[in-house]
């Protein structure tokens, strides 16, 4: 599969097959995620694989916390959205509802407790980041999950980037022991998608070019 049609084809799925992703086809994806570039080379991401028994044991963790805490979805900004990007969020939302009404749930329903169970897929992968850096190394762990999720697209296998997980960094760091000199920043679902499940049969439209580009000539 050539890059861009890895870029065109992949999408975020949130239902999976019981299916077992081998470890060698783990270690070739970060391996590939690995080859992004970073400021410097100082290569400041690290990933942490879950599966199995203690991907089990995180879940269970993660649904417990959710029940206590009901931590909503959301942008994360401290001011409201302007209303270019609300329009986006509203239109992907749109989208998602009558898949995520055939399953019989609520759409918040959906997203917050598919997250904490990383969408039922067989591994979840936890990125960190050494605290010691400035945010700006942000952009370097974001280009190796580009990386990653699109080298996971070109060997068969989905992806579902979560963010939401990182309300509850303190229950994933204690649960696989992370230091806390790291910082975990997103989760990542992987495996195989469920070709049968609605909600994987719908794709977010992407912005015209006009209103995400501006030339200088």
């Amino acid at each position: 599969m050539d890059v861009f049609s890895a870029m065109h084809n992949r999408q975020s799925a949130r239902a999976y097959l019981a299916k077992p992703v081998s470890r060698a086809d783990v270690e070739d994806i970060l391996r590939h995620a690995a080859m992004a570039p970073s400021a410097i080379n100082v290569q400041p991401w690290e990933y942490v694989i879950v599966y199995g028994v203690e991907k089990d044991r995180l879940v269970r963790r993660l649904q417990k916390s959710h029940e206590e805490r009901k931590v909503s979805c959301g942008p994360g900004t401290a001011a409201p959205l302007p209303a270019i990007f609300k329009s986006r969020s509203r239109k992907a939302s749109q989208a998602m509802q009558p898949k995520v009404a055939e399953l019989g749930m609520k759409f918040n329903q959906f997203v917050e407790e598919g997250s904490c169970s990383f969408y039922g897929a067989p591994i979840a992968i936890i990125v960190t980041i050494d605290r010691l850096f400035p945010k700006i190394r942000y952009l370097d762990a974001g280009l190796g999950v580009a990386y990653l999720l699109l080298a996971a697209q070109a060997k068969g296998l989905a992806t579902c980037p979560i963010g939401l997980i990182t309300a509850y960094a303190e229950d994933i760091a204690d649960v696989l022991d992370i230091s806390q000199d790291k910082e975990i920043i997103l989760g990542i679902a992987l495996g195989y998608a469920d070709p049968q499940s609605p909600i994987n049969q719908f794709k977010t439209e992407r912005e015209n070019l006009d209103n995400i580009r501006i030339w200088y000539e």
